[in-house]
């Protein structure tokens, strides 16, 4: 069985018992990472966090600071680890009950994947028009676009001790660190999977049967917000760019 560990601040209760929840129904294990609460840091300390991490035209939330050092405290554990694998969830997913035969071991896994994205992103992904792999009838498809979220994925040893060697100055929010292939210095370099349709999807993103966790990053608007709001702003270039965007390979990525 692949490790699996849960990123959970300690006053979240509801969150750590509705994971509990769906991981005892599938008889899964899991071991809890204390999430680090930004909002407790003093000015001072995050100040100083800012200052060891300057972001190009941004800066940093309180939310995504604590974030980042809770899914650095899970890479370390993978990195440290004896195991070629390791999964990192954060506490707000809902899953599949595949996941429970995709965790089952790792050696469908080759030794060159950094990266398996088990959850659905916000965004449209580019995917190969091929899957790279097929276990227990799951397609896993290569990665070659900026993507977003980091509600739940598979993390290789050697991947992991990559990450957590990106020197300070180049840190960047978990999801933008590992995915973004504009901000991001090691994105391009990692060979990342997507299964598709996705295993796990964090609450916000399933408007028809959440439970409506309050982000600890931000306020988000609804996922039908944000698609109504999109289509009131765009423009035919913005439309046609989104066609070609979807003729060219990108998906959006459900979950079942």
């Amino acid at each position: 069985m692949i490790k699996s560990y849960v990123i959970n601040l300690d006053c979240d209760i509801e969150r750590l018992n509705f994971f509990k929840q769906n991981f005892a129904r599938l008889n899964l294990q899991f071991e809890r990472i204390p999430a680090v609460d930004g909002r407790k840091y003093s000015e001072e300390d995050y100040q100083q966090f800012m200052r060891e991490r300057p972001r190009k035209d941004k800066t940093w939330r309180r939310g995504q600071m604590g974030c980042f050092l809770s899914h650095y405290a899970a890479w370390e554990k993978i990195a440290r680890g004896d195991e070629r694998f390791g999964v990192v969830f954060e506490d707000d997913i809902h899953i599949s009950d595949d996941l429970k035969l995709i965790l089952d071991n790792d050696q469908w896994i080759p030794d060159n994947i950094d990266v398996i994205r088990l959850d659905a992103p916000t965004c449209r992904v580019r995917l190969s028009r091929s899957p790279v792999l097929v276990y227990r009838e799951r397609k896993a498809y290569e990665v070659s676009s900026t993507t977003w979220c980091c509600g739940g994925y598979i993390l290789g040893k050697q991947a992991a001790q990559r990450l957590i060697d990106v020197p300070v100055q180049n840190h960047e929010p978990s999801d933008v660190l590992m995915y973004s292939y504009t901000d991001s210095v090691i994105a391009r370099e990692l060979k990342i999977l997507q299964f598709q349709p996705a295993l796990c999807a964090q609450d916000k993103q399933l408007e028809a049967n959440n439970i409506n966790f309050a982000s600890n990053i931000e306020t988000l608007p609804s996922q039908t917000e944000v698609l109504k709001s999109k289509l009131s702003k765009a423009s035919p270039a913005t439309i046609l760019r989104a066609l070609y965007r979807s003729a060219t390979g990108y998906k959006r990525i459900g979950f079942q």
